[in-house]
């Protein structure tokens, strides 16, 4: 019996008897960021005249709609749930009674020593809590199985693994029940979780059809990893998994070219099959320049512990110094930045000696951050921890009429992606080109140049990414549809 979609939209009779079948866990009206890569290029996909069916993760009951209003003509949308496993409500009541049990400890003894007139210790007598850094480079991981952190982790990778496994088990059996070899002609997965890789592959096997791995971040590759996750077994159990999927892909799409070099220098026989697709712009429109006298920095969203922003503190300092600015003249400006458990960028700025020059504001809907991008004179990116990834925040910035300064290390992607552009892309450990960078855009400022947007060229455009994908899943269509002309619509996708 072939399961009902929890949203259709109707499509033309040519979308009837074309179709992809997509299985990605993250798709609408999920919000997260690993939803709106395959979001956006469902409009591509019915600009070409075909149909998507998207196997992806049940929304929770009283989900918002507007995200499926948005979605084209042509596309189904079935629901699998994702429900813990009784080993995980377990492990959950377990560590409830351990925390309550923990707490009441720390209490007790934090009585006594009052008691006894003794002060507090530092952190209020919590000796148990320990100064673990949010994630851990690849090169730190280790087994580390004769500790209790090393068990813990290792314990949480493999139930994070059977949490996935089930969840992908249920969705192979959504999607053999919609695929049809008479109308569905590629079966694509999108991951992470990396694991749809393997079940879209066993369901291609099952339909007779071409299969497509599209890889929104590494997997077997991943740079670092969250402290609790830090265990040499996710590695392995991704290189085994990874291995055993890319043998048998029809078509392997990173989405950086670091990303698709490192794959094929790590899988050499598969290096025809592994191409390039990068997110890229859209083009909506955003609103236009508002600038004035004063020279802005400007940054919106959130900062993580890699992207620390005291260099570019720093180097703001010296310019700062060096041309007698005052406020008036020059700020930097962050909304939604401050991070929780962090030191705060008004504490940073102020060990830095410029905490009248920045200006911090809460996070605001997307609409409120794309006005506040609009006053910077430049906008800076903070690229991270990652060489292999781009930030999909790059590909909003390209788009306004602004000085774009990348921090970011020679020959990742975002340095790949910005060469031959007017952006200025500087190491974030080089205190020197950063402040060399942001004194010459504010000499052309004052001198009355205004700055153009870094996005000149197709290489930005989410419609040229997205050609490059179609064109090549085209390849699979059945020998009389490839030969027939596309309709005028795919034609302007």
């Amino acid at each position: 019996m072939t399961p009902l979609p929890f949203f259709e939209r109707a499509g033309t009779p040519e979308q009837a008897r074309r179709r992809v079948l997509l299985l990605s866990y993250h798709f609408p009206p999920d919000t997260a960021i690993g939803a709106r890569r395959w979001e956006k290029l469902a409009h591509f996909v019915a600009a070409r005249g075909w149909g998507l069916d998207v196997i992806t993760c049940a929304p929770p009951e009283g989900y918002d709609a507007a995200k499926l209003d948005a979605l084209p003509g042509g596309v189904r949308v079935y629901g699998v749930p994702d429900a813990p496993l009784l080993i995980e409500r377990v492990e959950d009541r377990v560590w409830r009674v351990y925390r309550r049990l923990r707490d009441r400890g720390r209490e007790r003894r934090k009585a006594e020593r009052e008691a006894s007139g003794n002060a507090p210790s530092e952190g209020g007598g919590d000796e148990d809590r320990h100064g673990r850094p949010d994630m851990l480079d690849r090169a730190e991981l280790r087994w580390k199985l004769h500790t209790v952190r090393g068990v813990l982790r290792a314990f949480w990778v493999w139930l994070d693994f059977l949490h996935t496994q089930a969840w992908t088990r249920r969705a192979e059996r959504v999607a053999r029940a919609v695929v049809d070899p008479r109308t569905h002609f590629v079966v694509v997965t999108s991951g992470p979780p990396h694991q749809s890789h393997e079940t879209g592959l066993a369901v291609a096997r099952h339909a007779g059809l071409p299969f497509v791995m599209d890889m929104r971040d590494p997997w077997s590759l991943v740079e670092r990893l969250p402290e609790s996750m830090a265990s040499r077994l996710w590695v392995w159990l991704a290189e085994r998994h990874e291995r055993r999927v890319i043998a048998d892909a029809t078509l392997v799409v990173a989405n950086t070219d670091p990303a698709r070099d490192a794959m094929r220098a790590l899988y050499p026989a598969a290096r025809e099959r592994i191409v390039t697709v990068m997110n890229g712009s859209d083009d909506e429109p955003i609103p236009p320049p508002r600038r004035g006298h004063r020279f802005t920095i400007g940054y919106a969203g959130t900062i993580y512990v890699e992207r620390d922003p005291r260099n570019l503190f720093r180097a703001a300092a010296r310019v700062i110094r060096e041309l007698g600015l005052t406020p008036d003249d020059f700020r930097i400006q962050f909304m939604g930045a401050d991070r929780p458990g962090e030191r705060p960028l008004s504490e940073v700025a102020r060990q830095e000696g410029i905490a009248e020059f920045v200006t911090t504001e809460p996070a605001r809907p997307h609409a409120e951050a794309l006005e506040f991008l609009a006053g910077a004179t430049m906008l800076v990116i903070f690229s991270g921890w990652s060489r292999l990834a781009i930030p999909a925040k790059l590909f909003e910035c390209v788009r306004f009429d602004a000085w774009l300064l990348s921090l970011t290390e020679a020959g990742s992607g975002p340095d790949l992606l910005l060469r031959g552009t007017a952006a200025s892309v500087v190491r974030p450990d080089d205190v020197d080109g950063i402040a060399a960078a942001i004194r010459a855009r504010v000499e052309e400022h004052r001198r009355g140049v205004q700055p153009v947007r870094v996005a000149q060229d197709d290489r930005f455009s989410r419609a040229g990414q997205a050609r490059l994908l179609l064109d090549a899943l085209a390849r699979f269509l059945p020998q009389d549809d490839a030969a027939r002309p596309r309709s005028a619509l795919a034609n302007r996708s």
